[in-house]
């Protein structure tokens, strides 16, 4: 097993795919000196995809095994039930495409957003409704995965506990992504403490002051990030994914190392 600088007791830290220009597996190879977990962010538009083929995510297989790294893979659809008939079913379809593609790679986890049609606190004007049929869509792409626990509802704007809700529904795990609780402002601490049951996969990045988020750790409040590490690093196998992108990662692992020489001295 390799021995890695930033290893958190009962926590793994993981990065992006997209820390360096290249494929897949150009930037786990360059993730694996410093992190176990690498998430694969993945777009698939009529204009642009990213999508790797079977001989690439059988490569990603071998360098796992060689690199001792596992994978989170993000989906390239959204669940939107809230659009028409059609449109629903062509995401629920997307999701389950990508399953079968990266079958052979056995994430650790899928990230999964849910979304509603409408921005903050609440997702819908109809949030009974929208629950009811989030969790059905939500439902049949976990059926697809296996192990329902392996997909993860992420946290985006709206309250956390609709996520709880989704989650409990359709028997999946949560992605609690710290930086869009920072942004939004959500209570961090307590819904950590309230979810860690729940929570397969952390996202962290830093916001500025500005509101942009996905930037450097130097933007998060380093007692914070102790805090949600000390809540999460018991009991069960976690990936803490930090989720930034190109230069920011390197500058976070900067902030994190800063941080755990702090810890020593």
């Amino acid at each position: 097993m390799i021995k890695r600088e930033l290893e958190l007791p009962g926590l793994r830290l993981g990065g992006t795919s997209w820390v360096i220009p290249g494929s897949f597996a150009d930037n786990m190879r360059s993730l694996s000196p410093d992190v176990s977990d690498m998430e694969i962010v993945l777009f698939d538009t009529p204009e642009h995809s990213n999508m790797p083929s079977k001989e690439e995510v059988l490569v990603m297989k071998d360098l796992c095994s060689e690199l001792d790294m596992s994978c989170t893979v993000h989906f390239p659809s959204e669940i939107f039930v809230s659009c028409s008939e059609p449109d629903r079913r062509q995401r629920e379809e997307m999701c389950l495409r990508t399953i079968e593609l990266f079958a052979p790679l056995d994430p650790f986890a899928w990230i999964l957003h849910v979304l509603g049609e409408k921005r903050g606190r609440s997702p819908s004007i109809d949030a009974d409704m929208w629950l009811e049929k989030s969790i059905s869509s939500a439902g049949i792409v976990a059926e697809a995965a296996g192990d329902r626990r392996k997909i993860c509802i992420e946290t985006l704007d709206y309250d956390p506990m609709y996520v709880k809700y989704l989650a409990e529904g359709a028997g999946t795990s949560v992605c609690l992504d710290l930086g869009h609780l920072v942004k939004c402002g959500y209570p961090v601490h307590e819904t950590a403490s309230s979810f860690a049951d729940d929570v397969r996969v952390l996202h962290i990045h830093g916001v500025m002051p500005c509101g942009t988020d996905h930037r450097d750790l130097s933007y998060f409040d380093p007692d914070l990030f102790d805090s949600v590490r000390g809540i999460m690093s018991g009991g069960k196998d976690r990936v803490m994914t930090i989720e930034v992108f190109e230069d920011d990662y390197l500058r976070s692992l900067e902030a994190i190392k800063r941080g755990l020489r702090a810890e020593v001295f």
